[in-house]
């Protein structure tokens, strides 16, 4: 499994860790999903550099960024996002956003059309009410603390959850890095996150407007990625962002659960590239 090099940038006190992969070419924002970070793009980020300058990131709370006892909401999170962008001189990207980070990514891409000149979404929250059981009631006062422990066993339902083919994935070496990436305070913070947008009945009217009422407004070309075996977030909202946002092209991956860039990275890194080509 390899990794690019770690580098480091200050972000409202914030250390925050990125990677940057690729001198030429336009630059590509990656942004993870909630409870992961940028070591999940390790089967994307080299190929995509091949042509392009790649930065991802691990927004606070997340990965090997500090993790403040403070709550934010995805306004803040799209904020620190952007104010990434400009302490590494990025001032326009092809945004890629996946889970959590395609809610960030659309928020991105309202707040701040210039900066966005294409945008990928795959499997992206913030399109529809329903999410998964576990997520519902990890939102309950309580009962979330209890059910979110760091453990193996943790990292294997998420695994479950994620994965069309969960058994692809149960090997000792992306386990550990599900794992490492799932300490208590990630998962105070990320359940701190979660909670300003959804309750046990699904994501708030109030988060989901901010972003469906403005679909028709996206001005970057659009391309949306899901698995059609999706048990994270149904990809019947894949369809509803397609028909509404206005230069939209979709891409269903067939047998894939939440995460196509894993289980057919190499489809997903074609699709890509081919996508900012045209």
């Amino acid at each position: 499994m390899e990794m690019p090099i770690d580098n480091y940038i200050n972000i409202e006190g914030i250390n925050t860790r990125y990677w940057k992969v690729g001198e030429h070419g336009t630059p590509i924002i990656l942004i993870h999903g909630a409870g992961a970070s940028t070591d999940y793009w390790y089967k994307n980020i080299f190929v995509l550099g091949q042509n392009h300058q790649v930065y991802a990131l691990d927004w606070v709370g997340s990965g090997k960024s500090d993790k403040p006892e403070k709550t934010y909401n995805y306004d803040d999170l799209t904020n620190f996002v952007i104010q990434f962008m400009d302490k590494v001189g990025v001032s326009n990207a092809n945004v890629v956003g996946t889970s959590a980070g395609g809610a960030i990514a659309l928020k991105l891409a309202l707040a701040c059309p210039q900066k966005v000149n294409k945008l990928v979404l795959i499997g992206s929250a913030g399109l529809g009410k329903a999410v998964g059981l576990a997520m519902r009631i990890s939102s309950i006062p309580g009962i979330g603390e209890v059910l979110n422990k760091p453990s193996i066993a943790t990292s294997k339902f998420m695994i479950r959850q994620c994965a069309h083919n969960p058994e692809n994935f149960f090997n000792d070496e992306f386990v550990n890095l599900v794992y490492q990436n799932l300490p208590l305070e990630v998962l105070q913070f990320q359940l701190r996150v979660f909670r300003t947008t959804a309750n046990f009945w699904g994501m708030k009217p109030e988060f989901l407007n901010s972003i469906c009422e403005h679909l028709t407004q996206i001005q970057a070309p659009t391309l949306i990625m899901w698995g059609k075996q999706d048990r994270v977030i149904p990809v019947s909202y894949a369809e509803t962002a397609a028909n509404k946002i206005p230069d939209a092209k979709l891409h269903l991956f067939n047998n894939c659960g939440h995460w196509p860039y894993l289980e057919y990275p190499d489809d997903f890194n074609r699709l890509v590239l081919e996508f900012l080509r045209g």
